[in-house]
């Protein structure tokens, strides 16, 4: 076994990490708590120092007449205001303390009170907000990090004979006053508290911490050895010795010098057990390969045959495939031969309208448009073909919308009037020409706009409007919307009104005669063009058959 690969180690170095982990864990929840009592103590001290301070100011503020009368009852002022005593207070208190504390505001009298950054910034928190007692953080002076303390001071009336009204008057001090009111921000009590001692503390803490971290793992390292190696490696090295030997081929094998009666005899039973069992299994071995053998060679035969009939039946499908596709492209070519001729002969026969009475018009008209049905169904049939067999092909040309949509109306404005539907078309101005297949964009057309006269009774409405979809980080896309006032589709329906052959029900079949091919060609036809269509629709309240094209098609 490679040192590196030892189970003792490698548990040796998991309880290590544990133990790290763990102790450390501990180390900085107790320099968070640490912290966080020393900032409450800091906080504590700051708070009585700043309050003391006020009852000395207040207590001078109001004594004054008193500290300033003579002795024959007149009045002389010895200089001792609050601000006076504060400074003196301060000067004698920050020698011998280390601590800092001043009364200051945002401005001063005497330079020795100017306000530093941090006591500017906190005095424009406490002015704006009266709720704020007080105010505390963290700051560096010289090098050295700091705790500072604010408490809000405001005017009261002992204040104003000095600091009130009229403003630029000169108080008794010497000095104009500001013309403040009672209540309004005076300034603050400023207190720093020097965080040298705080720190070496902390240091102090963490490197006992550290040591006693380093002591308890190594102590977990020393146990887990020796626990390891008498409980758990010695067994493990001779059930390994053991194993090693059933590698060997002696299936005999038998662990008897195991002396534990733990979880490690329950092994070394067991091992006796499994190696009794191999034994025992190794004897009728070859007889069992035998008889699998066999089994397996008559299961891969069958998969072999199956395997045969698989790829004929493939074979015949794509053939099948092949025919059908074949016969539906000459079926529907051989029929629109003779169909066009039926076409134009009726053509020819409605232009001598003068010599046929107004029953064999009638007739006529009817043969021609039946004709041009068929005519159409049969082009849808073997256009569908083409794009199932691959064939079909995009010949890309400029196209103007407005010029397609133009002859479109043109060719069905019999239709529109005989149904007496009224036809709405909103194109956009901005449109510009679009790079496709000039007679699929028509078909595309020709079809929806026929799926919606059809389903629309007499006096309906129908509404094509087209727009431009210019996203910069997609090609530019044109948006064409066809809106009737038909029938319209139910929601169970509408996801499968794409799909070939497939009318909304029975019924309406019969009412609505076709193909079931006009809407899946459409579609095909769009995606052809690297676009997509879909459909919205509400029954008795109509469609909405929405289709998108790029403004250069995908191939061209």
């Amino acid at each position: 076994m490679r040192f590196k690969n030892s189970l003792t180690i490698k548990f040796m170095i998991g309880i290590a990490i544990i133990t790290i982990v763990l102790m450390t864990v501990n180390l900085l929840w107790n320099i968070r708590q640490y912290n966080f009592q020393a900032e409450l103590e800091m906080k504590e001290k700051a708070e009585v120092i700043a309050q003391q301070l006020i009852a000395t100011r207040s207590f001078i503020a109001r004594k004054q007449d008193l500290i300033n009368a003579n002795y024959d009852g007149g009045y002389d002022f010895k200089h001792l205001n609050p601000a006076a005593v504060g400074k003196g207070i301060g000067e004698i208190f920050n020698g011998y303390s280390g601590y800092k504390f001043k009364q200051t505001r945002p401005i001063v009298r005497d330079p020795y009170n100017a306000p530093d950054n941090f006591e500017i910034e906190a005095m424009k928190q406490l002015a704006a907000d009266k709720n704020l007692k007080e105010l505390w953080g963290y700051d560096e002076i010289d090098g050295n990090r700091v705790f500072r303390y604010l408490v809000p001071l405001y005017y009261d009336e002992s204040c104003l004979s000095c600091h009130g009204k009229p403003v630029g008057l000169n108080d008794i001090s010497g000095y104009a006053k500001e013309g403040f009111s009672s209540g309004e921000f005076a300034g603050s009590i400023s207190v720093v508290f020097p965080m040298a001692r705080f720190e070496a503390a902390q240091r102090t803490n963490i490197s006992s911490q550290i040591v006693f971290i380093l002591f308890m793992v190594f102590v977990s390292i020393g146990l887990t050895y020796l626990m390891m190696e008498h409980i758990i490696i010695m067994p493990i090295r001779e059930l390994t010795g053991k194993v090693a030997e059933l590698g060997r081929g002696n299936l005999s094998a038998q662990l008897t010098e195991i002396q534990t009666y733990d979880e490690m005899r329950s092994l070394a039973e067991e091992f006796n057990t499994m190696a009794s069992k191999l034994n025992e299994l190794y004897n009728g071995l070859e007889e069992k390969v035998t008889e699998r053998t066999a089994l397996l060679s008559e299961a891969n035969q069958r998969l072999l045959e199956q395997g045969s009939k698989l790829q004929a039946m493939n074979a015949k499908l794509t053939e099948t495939d092949r025919l059908k596709s074949e016969f539906l492209a000459v079926m529907s070519h051989e029929l629109r031969t003779p169909l066009t001729a039926i076409i134009a002969f009726a053509e020819i026969l409605l232009a001598e309208g003068e010599t046929l009475s107004s029953l064999q018009q009638e007739y006529l008209q009817d043969i021609f448009e039946s004709g041009h049905q068929l005519l159409s169904q049969i082009n849808d049939i073997l256009n569908m073909s083409k794009i199932e067999a691959g064939l079909a092909k995009i010949n890309c040309n400029q196209i103007d919308i407005k010029e397609v949509l133009n002859h479109l109306m043109h060719s069905i404005s019999p239709l529109v009037s005989k149904n007496r539907l009224t036809f709405i078309v909103d194109i956009s101005a901005d449109i510009p020409n679009i790079v496709a297949d000039r007679e699929k964009v028509i078909h595309i057309f020709r079809n929806l706009i026929s799926n919606a006269i059809k389903f629309t009774s007499n006096g309906g409405e129908i509404t094509i409007s087209a727009a431009l979809v210019n996203d910069q980080e997609k090609v530019p896309e044109v948006v064409v919307k066809i809106q009737d006032t038909g029938i319209g589709i139910n929601q169970e329906d509408q996801k499968y009104i794409f799909d070939k052959f497939r009318q909304v029900d029975s019924a309406e079949s019969r009412e609505y005669p076709g193909s079931g091919l006009g809407l899946a060609l459409a579609r095909n036809l769009v995606e052809m063009h690297g676009g997509r269509i879909w459909v919205e629709s509400e029954v008795g309240r109509g469609s909405t058959f929405t289709f998108v094209l790029p403004v250069i098609a995908k191939g061209c």
